[in-house]
């Protein structure tokens, strides 16, 4: 399948405690073809998960009230295998270590403030990356 069609069919879901993150987000992917479903908090992302199949990716915010990006991905792993998973933040890489230890370097990683053309890049290339072979997670890669 091409990158073209993988995309028309990617059903990307959004989880960001900031409005306007979520829109910024919601809106770039839309318009880059997208399928997109939001959430603003991590309760509210896994109930939509139960509601919504397939997910091929998850992008999450890294620091949000009650359930941070990596506990949520983590949870996404066990109850959606196969869902490919890019955190975001708009703290610096020293201090999300700090905050989440070291599951942050389980996942890609986007800094914020990002361009759309960056997000959606980035977007493509997890969505296009084979598994890994081992089974385990990729290794981050920032823009």
């Amino acid at each position: 399948m091409g990158s073209a069609q993988r995309q028309k069919d990617a059903t990307i879901l959004v989880v960001d405690d900031e409005p306007i993150a979520l829109e910024f987000c919601r809106t770039t992917l839309t318009r880059a073809g997208f399928t997109v479903i939001t959430a603003a908090t991590g309760d509210e992302a896994l109930r939509r998960l139960k509601n919504h199949s397939p997910i091929s990716l998850a992008l999450l915010d890294v620091v949000m009230p009650h359930m941070s990006g990596a506990a949520l991905a983590r949870r996404i792993e066990t109850t959606r295998p196969g869902t490919k998973i890019i955190l975001m933040s708009g703290f610096a890489p020293d201090e999300v270590k700090r905050v989440i230890g070291k599951d942050a370097a389980d996942y890609r990683t986007m800094w914020k403030p990002f361009t759309p053309d960056a997000l959606v890049r980035m977007v493509r290339n997890v969505l296009d990356a084979p598994p890994p072979a081992s089974g385990g997670k990729p290794a981050q890669a920032g823009y």
